[in-house]
């Protein structure tokens, strides 16, 4: 899929002429398809045609143009294009975990900057662990673990709730054509309508517990029982077992690497064809996802306390220490600032070089993970029942009181509401 990648990115610098296409047919895999044509959304498709396709959002609050910085850029005859100063290509903001494939933790909307106020709660019966994802037109989407999946209108009205075979724990992740993609720990992944209708349901190995990530070509990238690549018409492309359970959210590198910790106490690097490219010893068992930066470092906490930095090859470049487990996934700030929350009850802004630029204390410990707005601000939530907002120099803005802990982490809305989950069971609105 890499040579797919690169072509994209070539499609970029060529000006579309008309051409004319035959029907698409029925495909499984890029392998079905012929010539210059893909496997996208189940139909062999030319390149061009997908490209403009996805470059152009199915709704103004929500872009599904491919991440340029998830593209492989090349010439015609298959050479590098030279572009040193061109710089990180900007942020685009997509609908799953933590904004993007990369799980960078960045969001296009700002925030509030003083003390929100609730404007809306929807009430579930437990406990809520996932993160909201905001997709088309504002539908909030959120998981909980009283076995239900619910979509709800910007102002909070249900605009449906499917029940799932057990509990949800994983984020959603939304497709380019709206569809809506969660699992669940009764090992089943759905594909959802954008009105909730179950377009296929895939059964796999294991209980999905991590969020799905979703490439810039439309594959699905699963953990459960190892690693899943899943294709838009429901079929597994292929399964990359592991010794256990995963349950650390695949994380997609630039140079055609798929990332994810182990509960043994590794960081394994995939290939785009399943294959193992490296894995590099962590020192404590994986359960957050990694975040890639914009130089293409790898940023992952462990159970024994350590933010890790690897280089895309798996060589470590540095390691901090915290005082207890970091479950949380990074998030990235545009300056390379690292942002994360160990259970030694601290949220830590790491520099660049690994050293600490800051903390702030909270009364509880961190497991939801961070998310940074436009401006700066850091929005987080703590088991002291507390959700945060600081600024990126470490002062608290503000504090706002959900009643139980926080361990669902933030989403922001195209008119800067924050989404977040609680342990009361209750999705709140804030603004």
């Amino acid at each position: 899929m890499r040579k797919v990648f690169a072509a994209l990115a070539l499609l970029a610098l060529w000006s579309c002429g008309a051409r004319q296409t035959p029907p698409p047919q029925p495909c499984m895999s890029d392998r079905e398809c012929r010539a210059d044509r893909i496997c996208h959304e189940g139909r062999c498709r030319f390149l061009e045609e997908v490209r403009r396709e996805l470059a152009t959002p199915p709704d103004a609050g929500v872009s599904s143009v491919p991440d340029a910085s998830l593209v492989d850029a090349g010439t015609a005859d298959g050479g590098a294009v030279d572009t040193p100063d061109a710089g990180p290509p900007p942020f685009v903001e997509r609908p799953m975990f933590m904004g993007d494939p990369q799980h960078r933790g960045r969001t296009t909307v700002a925030g509030p900057a003083a003390a929100p106020a609730e404007v809306w709660r929807h009430q579930t019966r437990a406990r809520i662990f996932a993160s909201p994802i905001v997709g088309p037109a504002g539908t909030v989407y959120i998981g909980s673990l009283d076995q239900s999946f619910t979509a709800l209108d910007a102002g909070g009205a249900l605009r449906f709730r499917a029940r799932t075979g057990d509990k949800v724990y994983a984020s959603a992740a939304i497709a380019a054509d709206g569809t809506v993609y969660v699992g669940s720990d009764d090992r089943t992944l759905l594909a959802l309508t954008p009105e909730g209708q179950v377009r296929w349901r895939l059964p796999l190995g294991d209980a999905i517990d991590a969020s799905p990530t979703l490439g810039p070509d439309g594959v699905l990238y699963v953990a459960a029982d190892g690693v899943y690549a899943v294709d838009p018409a429901g079929a597994v492309r292929w399964h990359t077992t592991t010794a256990a359970h995963i349950r650390s959210s695949p994380t997609l590198h630039p140079e055609g690497l798929i990332v994810v910790g182990t509960p043994e106490g590794t960081v394994l690097a995939l290939r785009l064809d399943g294959s193992e490219a490296w894995r590099a010893p962590a020192g404590g068992s994986i359960e957050g996802a990694a975040a890639v930066d914009d130089a293409g470092r790898i940023l992952i906490g462990t159970d024994a306390g350590a933010v890790l930095c690897l280089d895309a090859t798996g060589r470590e470049l540095w390691r901090f220490a915290t005082g207890a487990d970091v479950r949380a996934t990074p998030a990235i700030a545009a300056d390379g600032t690292v942002v994360v929350g160990s259970y030694d009850r601290n949220l830590y802004a790491i520099a660049p070089d690994g050293t600490e630029r800051w903390r702030v204390e909270t009364s509880g410990r961190i497991r939801a993970s961070a998310r940074i707005d436009p401006e700066g601000r850091i929005y987080v939530g703590s088991q002291d029942d507390l959700l945060y907002a600081v600024s990126m120099t470490g002062d608290v803005l503000w504090r706002h009181d959900l009643g139980q802990d926080v361990d669902s982490t933030v989403a922001i809305g195209q008119d800067g509401t924050l989404y977040v989950g609680a342990d009361d069971g209750a999705l709140h609105a804030l603004r």
